[in-house]
Parts: structure tokens; sequence; C-alpha cells
């Protein structure tokens, strides 16, 4: 299975793990973007940052949820995974 948005993946899973990745990304993205050599659809689905715009370029929907926390940190106190899946099937019900 060939993964669809593979810079974006790599990027969003290296958050967690590579010190001053996410500072990295807040303070300088495009420097980040060539970094992990990101297409202008990686690009623009992560300056989005919606749901819908990381899973049309075939984010992984863990993934998405992680890039959200890193978007906006004060979610992981109010977000259950009971709110992620309803948001995830309304998703696939708008297409």
């Amino acid at each position: 299975m060939t993964e669809k948005a593979p810079g974006a993946t790599r990027l969003i899973e290296g958050l967690f793990r590579e010190p001053g990745l996410m500072e990295a990304l807040q303070t300088e993205p495009e420097k980040v973007y060539e970094k992990y050599s990101l297409t202008d659809a990686e690009k623009e689905a992560l300056r989005d940052g919606s749901f819908s715009a990381l899973g049309n370029i075939g984010v992984h929907p863990v993934l998405r949820m992680h890039y959200q926390m890193v978007l906006n940190p004060d979610m992981a106190n109010h977000v259950t995974i009971r709110d992620f899946l309803s948001r995830l099937e309304k998703e696939k019900r708008n297409g």
C-alpha cells in the first residue's frame, strides 16, 4: 500500500519525537515543510490543519488528532476518543 502523504505523515509523527520540531513548525513552518520535502497539497493541508484537509491528502485519523493537539494543546483537555470518532464519522458522511 502506497502512503498518500508520506512527508506530512513523517512530519506529524516527528512532532512528538524530535526535540524542537514542534517549536520550529510554529515559528518557521516553511523551513520545516522544506526539510520534509512536502508537496504543495501537503503544505496546504497542514496550513489549514482541519481534519478534512488532512484526510483529503491521506493522513491517518490518529495522526490527524495528534496534529490537532499540536495546533491547539488545550484540546487534549476537552477531547475524548468519543468526540474524535464522532467527528470522523461526520466527515465520512460528508465526504
